[in-house]
């Protein structure tokens, strides 16, 4: 979702993520190790533990893991989330680097009352819209917490019944963006954490193991590094990186650039898209995909009439990966088998939702 210049009151309240600019390193979002108030009591918030070995998830050297925020995935089959607590209130946190700002289904929870701030204009998959700004007051993530968070109200997201946890907020780039994000789907792990800038530290290739693929991250719709470069059939195509869509999307305008025949479509299955719209298009069948140093044969996308064009869970779903945004560089595995603990219940319905007319899709 991309930010417009948004007002309140009749006055400019704030430019988000115009083209070119990184966002600021987010105040709040960060390692504490012994918190304590204004009187040096301890604070309301104290850091849980981390619930994995950190060292041996990223094979770093402990001096490269700093401002560490390490969670559980809540479910792997599902839409990655994660727990955390908005003010007084608990649920799923979906990651998803391809939205500016972080975003909150304030409809999803009567007790949870949020101020309004003014309005912005977004930039949706499928379409324009105006959506209300907010601010939390407290948000605490992992071992981390942040306060007076500015978000966007979302409204209400309708779940699967069942889940471990309701959605309750999206993680978008201006909180992930300032960190290193390891996703290990398979284990159902995630790590954010902020390397320094010395030898020992440069090779984030090893977080993910001797055989890893690489590709650059390169500047999206909006200027920051969310994007990588997806060849299709000799045709190179920017896809921002967005493992909260169940499947790939591809925009039929950049496809048809591209060479792809209105016949090729027509010879697809027929899919729809929910992203608050819905979505119509077409599944296609790429004979070959490269991705910096990786290719594979087939490779699925659904071709619909979108804004921006999306590399979905369906590619990280069995791989581990580190989104290092700091230092512009997407490092990846092969696929690999399920390592963690078993899934109970069903996982979180993606807030972008692809779905195959005649054909079943791998959840």
């Amino acid at each position: 979702m991309t930010l417009f210049p948004h007002k309140a009151g009749g006055g400019l309240l704030a430019i988000l993520f115009l083209a070119g600019c990184q966002p600021e390193i987010h105040e709040g979002i960060r390692h504490i190790a012994a918190p304590l108030d204004a009187h040096g009591k301890p604070a309301s918030f104290v850091p849980p533990p981390f619930p994995f070995d950190v060292e041996a998830e990223t094979n770093l050297p402990v001096t490269c893991l700093r401002h560490v925020l390490a969670s559980e995935l809540l479910n792997r089959n599902g839409a990655p989330t994660i727990p955390v607590r908005i003010d007084n209130e608990e649920g799923a946190a979906f990651l998803s680097p391809s939205e500016d700002m972080i975003g909150v289904f304030d409809g999803n929870d009567e007790l949870l009352e949020l101020p309004d701030d003014g309005y912005v204009g977004t930039l949706t998959l499928g379409t324009i819209a105006t959506t209300r700004l907010t601010h939390i007051h407290e948000l605490r993530m992992a071992q981390g917490h942040a306060e007076n968070v500015e978000a966007m109200k979302l409204g209400t997201f309708n779940d699967k019944p069942g889940v471990a946890m309701g959605a309750l907020a999206i993680l978008g780039f201006d909180l992930l963006g300032n960190y290193d994000v390891l996703l290990d789907i398979p284990a159902r792990r995630l790590l954010l954490f902020m390397p320094p800038d010395t030898p020992e530290c440069r090779d984030l290739s090893r977080t993910i193991g001797p055989h890893s693929f690489r590709a650059p991250l390169i500047a999206g719709r909006t200027g920051v590094d969310n994007m990588v470069a997806v060849t299709l059939d000799g045709a190179p195509i920017g896809m921002h990186v967005e493992p909260s869509s169940n499947l790939s999307v591809l925009s039929e305008k950049d496809a048809t650039a591209d060479g792809l025949r209105r016949v090729d479509l027509d010879e697809g299955d027929r899919t729809n898209t929910l992203d608050g719209s819905t979505i119509l298009g077409y599944r296609h069948r790429y004979h070959e995909a490269r991705i910096g140093t990786w290719h594979g044969r087939p490779f699925g996308v659904n071709v619909e009439t979108v804004n921006y064009n999306l590399l979905g869970r369906d590619f990280f779903r069995h791989r581990k990966v580190l989104f290092a945004f700091r230092q512009g560089m997407m490092f990846f595995s092969s696929e690999e088998p399920d390592t963690g603990p078993r899934d109970i219940g069903p996982g979180n319905l993606p807030p972008i939702s692809s779905h195959v007319a005649h054909a079943a899709v791998r959840q």
